[in-house]
């Protein structure tokens, strides 16, 4: 009931909408699993698909092409010097935000000096590099950089959204803003909390004109709901990949296609390393030693998927070290408790530490995320196996956030022990990604949610931070990779495939962006001509 009552809603919705141009898609329904805030930089959920549909109504100025690579948006044409150092940038002179307004070289400007002052998780440490902006004209903007960056192009020019300073400046509090005014393709006309997004095209977006009129987005947080209301026609496509189990009956299923590719997005066991007892790497071997990955991979995905990586980077990715391996071992795991001393003490069943405490931890899952939960239910067969006891707590998004990344900012702490996480493709496409997640320096380390600290990781991450050559980068990753997959402050269970089912009668121009999927602006809207 809940179903058709989105659908219904959703139908009224579109009852209003004005005609869609020829060979433009009048309205799609595109269901997604939970709330995303207001769809502002500041507001939208962390992730995917978050950052996907906040990036339709927001824009950076350079946006990743199928294959990652940071293409040209807003920017007409741009120029580096031969140190590295100072970037010109020339904009579209026709961009307009969702108010009428223009966009200038001074709103890139009012942006990049904003979000220093007001911390955001994901882009502030990006732009503390930078020395000076300029501005020349409403079109032109001189960045100079403090040291030349590798990751520059990437993060921030392809990551942050540009905000329009006429309505920003005398924001003093971001996270409780929510105006959604920006200058992309689409422009938020509707959204009821716990129902619904409505997105319209932007018909005066400098680009040309968006690929489908209108998107309606009704929240389903049932993954099986929201599968049987696809297959029924009640709605055209999801955000979600398709669960390993329904891949062949979707195949075979009438009005449906289904399209699959590399997968970028990680999960992952993650340890709290300031736990007393989990900060011991010969524990956190142990138990990797004791998770039979490769039959996770074949009992929760159905072979759908790829083992995970000890190093974290996928093996689709360039910078990966094919080097860096490892094979789960239980009678490995086994020996590695007795000599590190975790024995059981008090014979019931649960090892302890040499000073008695036994190794009983918190796992926590994502309630809504069926793969999560079976993969968490696996491993605590597995650890109780070795005489480890892991209570799995399945709790909301939101919940598991507070404890593992509280606010999203990883220099306020933690409090929790494991958790079956994740990390969205993006993530992996950087190539800064391993400086991200391990830099103990939480100003750099702007996801290293475990509080993970080596002081080889950091050199290395710094030295990652200013490399500019692919070769360069590429060994340094390859290093990072060795340490990491040593240490263990994450272990790496698989990466799924991006399977995803549509209805092409619908709309039929999704583009598969490498790793990410079809839900990315390209499926929207063609890149801009220069």
């Amino acid at each position: 009931m809940r179903v058709l009552t989105f659908i219904l809603t959703a139908v009224l919705l579109i009852l209003s909408v004005s005609v869609p141009s020829p060979g433009q898609t009048a309205s799609l329904r595109m269901a997604i699993g939970r709330d995303e805030g207001s769809l502002n930089p500041y507001t939208y959920q962390t992730g995917y698909p978050g950052w996907n549909l906040m990036t339709l109504i927001y824009e950076p100025l350079f946006t990743p092409d199928a294959d990652n690579i940071p293409q040209p948006w807003l920017v007409r044409r741009y120029s580096v010097s031969p140190d590295g150092r100072t970037w010109t940038l020339t904009l579209h002179p026709n961009i307009k935000w969702h108010d009428g307004r223009p966009l200038t070289a001074d709103d890139v400007k009012f942006t990049y000096e904003y979000v220093r002052r007001h911390a955001h998780s994901r882009w502030t440490s990006q732009v503390r590099l930078i020395d000076s902006i300029e501005t020349a004209g409403a079109t032109t903007l001189t960045i100079r950089l403090t040291a030349q960056s590798g990751g520059f192009l990437m993060q921030p020019l392809a990551a942050l959204p540009i905000l329009p300073r006429h309505i920003w400046e005398g924001v003093a509090e971001p996270r409780r803003f929510n105006d959604s005014i920006g200058s992309g393709p689409y422009r938020l006309a509707e959204m009821r909390d716990g129902q619904f997004y409505r997105l319209v095209a932007n018909d005066a977006y400098f680009g040309g004109r968006p690929k489908v009129r209108e998107l309606v987005l009704p929240i389903i947080r049932d993954a099986t709901v929201t599968f049987t209301a696809l297959k029924a026609g009640e709605i055209d496509t999801t955000v979600r990949a398709l669960s390993p189990e329904l891949v062949t009956e979707f195949e075979k299923a009438g009005g449906l296609k289904v399209v699959r590719g590399a997968g970028y997005a990680s999960t992952i066991l993650q340890f709290n390393l300031e736990h007393p007892i989990l900060k011991d790497v010969k524990l956190r071997q142990a138990i990797a030693n004791a998770i039979n990955t490769r039959l996770m991979v074949r009992l929760l995905l159905l072979g759908y998927g790829v083992v995970g990586s000890p190093g974290y980077i996928h093996p689709d990715s360039p910078f990966y070290n094919a080097a860096v391996t490892f094979t789960a071992s239980k009678s490995r795991a086994v020996q590695i408790l007795n000599e590190a001393g975790y024995v059981d003490r008090d014979r019931d069943g649960i090892r302890d530490t040499p000073d008695g405490r036994p190794l009983r931890f918190n796992l926590l899952t994502l309630a809504g995320n069926p793969i999560r939960v079976r993969g968490a239910d696996l491993i605590r067969t597995w650890l109780r196996d070795i005489g480890i006891d892991a209570r799995v707590v399945a709790q909301e998004d939101a919940s598991i956030i507070a404890q593992v990344w509280p606010d999203f900012d990883v220099c306020k702490g933690r409090n929790f022990d494991m958790a079956v996480f994740g990390w969205s493709a993006p993530v992996m496409n950087r190539a800064t990604s391993l400086r991200d997640l391990f830099h103990s320096d939480c100003r750099f380390g702007t996801i290293n949610i475990g509080g993970y600290k080596s002081a080889e990781v950091d050199r290395l991450g710094n030295e990652l931070a200013a490399a500019v050559a692919p070769a360069k980068q590429k060994q340094v990753l390859f290093e990072m990779q060795k340490v990491i997959a040593a240490d263990v402050p994450v272990h790496v269970l698989f990466y799924l495939d991006g399977i995803y089912a549509y209805r092409p009668d619908k709309h039929d121009a999704w583009v598969y962006q490498k790793g990410q999927g079809i839900v990315n602006k390209l499926s929207f809207i063609d890149p801009p001509k220069r």
